[in-house]
């Protein structure tokens, strides 16, 4: 999250400073489009959402699952840490890869000032998705097992 919250710090900034700049007059080499789209998004997309995972800060809709019974309600939510542990686990490798490549090739994007280095942000969005998927994994490992909901018997 210090990651998300640097990066939106310093699009602020940069944004900031670009907006200043023009308004004195001066015609600013600041790159702030490519900075924003290259780092700071990614930095603020990415790297928060490991946060927001580990806080349980996703959507979830209840409407029909609270209606089961609390042990079906247990083991769906396991299986469902299970699935999304390997969707992101095929999606954190897939990211690496193309980081991997990337980072060989020395990907950079052509500018109207020059050449913007653009290959460290693809390892950004790979560690989250490596923490997203490790995530679900311990959830679906560490889930308590299903137990009987006795709280209708005591009313």
């Amino acid at each position: 999250m210090a990651v998300a919250i640097a990066g939106l710090g310093l699009m602020l900034a940069h944004v900031t400073l670009e907006v200043v700049l023009r308004l004195m007059g001066v015609v600013s080499q600041l790159q702030t489009i490519t900075f924003v789209s290259a780092c700071y998004m990614v930095a603020v997309i990415f790297c928060a959402l490991p946060y927001a995972e580990s806080r349980e800060g996703h959507i979830s809709v209840d409407l029909f699952t609270s209606m089961l019974p609390q042990g079906v309600r247990q083991a769906l939510q396991r299986i469902g840490h299970g699935v999304i542990a390997l969707c992101l686990g095929v999606v954190a490798w897939v990211s690496f890869e193309e980081a991997w490549d990337k980072t060989l090739r020395g990907e950079i994007w052509e500018t109207s000032t020059g050449y913007f280095v653009v290959w460290p942000g693809r390892w950004a969005v790979a560690l989250a998705f490596a923490a997203l998927a490790l995530r679900n994994a311990l959830r679906f490992l560490r889930q308590d097992p299903p137990r009987h909901d006795n709280s209708m018997e005591q009313v």
